[in-house]
């Protein structure tokens, strides 16, 4: 539950269950993964980032396939127009949740192994790599001790690199889960379940330069 509406359960707290109700109710009819699919078509049609967000890796998890997730996208063109359409492309393209596209020749794009110099990442600062094969977090946390992580945060996808950055510490702005950028661990302290940690992605300092492995 967000905090929108676990607010609103607490002020409001008729209108909050009638309105849970109504759609508990609405969609007895429907398997998972039809009624995320559905969720995808409507959050584009509205404009709603955090709710393509939150339901896009729902139908994912339900069974729905990149294909499925892509199909569903479309179908909200004749209502939200062009430009959501695309915006909902660039959401899904960041989540990971679209089919996979080949290049000219044929084949996936060669991956630049080599990050960087260590020198251009300052000391306890969490710094985003923007890259096509997945954008990174990098947190240098010692003269040579750095740590790498996939910027999705493991619980909604979302990427970190738009997360409150907090120093030693990134909030997942979708969930508000936090995470410690040194040892990678989930710190979150809400009483949401099945806390998951940073993907750590594997690097050495190879002759001042970060390389991933």
């Amino acid at each position: 539950m967000s905090k929108a509406l676990r607010y609103l359960s607490k002020t409001r707290p008729e209108a909050a269950t009638n309105l849970m109700g109504f759609y508990k109710h609405s969609v007895q009819a429907l398997d998972e993964k039809t009624r995320f699919l559905i969720q995808i078509v409507t959050k584009i049609t509205v404009g709603t980032e955090r709710g393509l967000r939150q339901y896009a890796p729902k139908a994912l998890k339900a069974g729905a396939s990149k294909e499925e997730i892509l199909d569903a996208a479309m179908m909200a063109f004749p209502a939200a127009g062009l430009n959501k359409l695309l915006d909902a492309i660039n959401i899904l393209n960041d989540l990971n949740l679209l089919p996979e596209v080949e290049d000219e020749a044929g084949s996936a794009p060669k991956v630049n192994k080599d990050l960087g110099p260590l020198d251009l990442f300052p000391e306890k600062r969490m710094q985003c790599l923007k890259r096509p094969d997945g954008d990174l977090l990098v947190y240098r946390s010692g003269p040579e001790k750095v740590a790498v992580y996939s910027a999705k945060c493991p619980h909604s996808k979302a990427t970190l690199c738009e997360g409150t950055d907090q120093g030693d510490k990134v909030e997942c702005r979708v969930h508000n889960w936090v995470f410690d950028l040194e040892s990678g661990k989930c710190i979150d302290p809400s009483e949401q379940g099945g806390k998951r940690d940073l993907i750590v992605v594997p690097v050495a300092i190879v002759d001042g330069h970060i390389m991933l492995q």
